[in-house]
């Protein structure tokens, strides 16, 4: 091997330093580029509501929406949607948890999500909760709120499904008859998973501001 003369031996550290230069600067490009793809962290203990990671999927159902279309699990997809259960007699809970989801929609919506965001309202009641009836009532709080109904078997299974249990009470000739039912909001996200479970009180700013963390997060902003 033939001996390193003193101009190489000279040059060497200037291509050692080089060289760690160049591997140093790669590896804050990945670092940054890594940052850059990841997505936002979410501090789940700054929700209001229960955030279920990567999603929950929903059973197959197969429902009625207030315009006469069927509405099925694929329907569910393409939206962020705030899903209620109650019924249109409801002297209380309802119109006022409507409310709020209507205020918190158009507050979220101020925030320019890539996802269209609407309200779903099953009902408890379909006897009574005519297609007609639905329509007026829930586009009275947010013109993009859809009402859903369908034989009480298959309101069931959703129901079951979302842990909402609802109860008759009264005279079955009895036309003022009430229902007992669950008061939890479901947040279902655009493939059609229940994404998180938001319990009451409702208020609007509080919902709102439970979708704009959760949304950002899943957007990866």
């Amino acid at each position: 091997m033939r001996p390193m003369n003193a101009k190489t031996s000279s040059r060497l550290p200037h291509i050692l330093v080089m060289l760690l230069g160049g591997v140093l600067a790669l590896g804050l490009g990945l670092w940054a580029a890594s940052g850059l793809m990841a997505p936002a962290q979410l501090d789940t203990d700054a929700l209001h509501g229960t955030y279920l990671p990567g999603g929950r999927e929903v059973t197959e159902f197969e429902l009625v929406d207030h315009d006469g279309q069927t509405f099925t699990r694929e329907h569910l997809k393409g939206y962020w949607s705030l899903l209620f259960f109650g019924f249109t007699n409801c002297p209380d809970i309802c119109p006022m948890t409507m409310l709020e989801l209507g205020q918190a929609l158009n507050l979220a919506r101020e925030n320019g999500h890539d996802t269209p965001l609407r309200g779903l309202f099953v009902t408890v009641d379909p006897a009574r909760d005519t297609r007609q009836r639905l329509q007026d009532y829930v586009t009275a709080f947010d013109s993009s709120f859809l009402g859903l109904t369908g034989p009480l078997e298959n309101i069931d299974v959703l129901a079951r499904d979302l842990g909402i249990v609802h109860v008759r009470h009264g005279e079955p000739d009895d036309p003022d008859y009430m229902v007992d039912h669950g008061t939890a909001v479901l947040l279902i996200n655009p493939e059609g998973q229940l994404q998180a479970i938001l319990s009451a009180p409702h208020r609007a700013p509080v919902i709102a501001g439970d979708l704009a963390a959760i949304i950002a997060h899943h957007e990866g902003r």
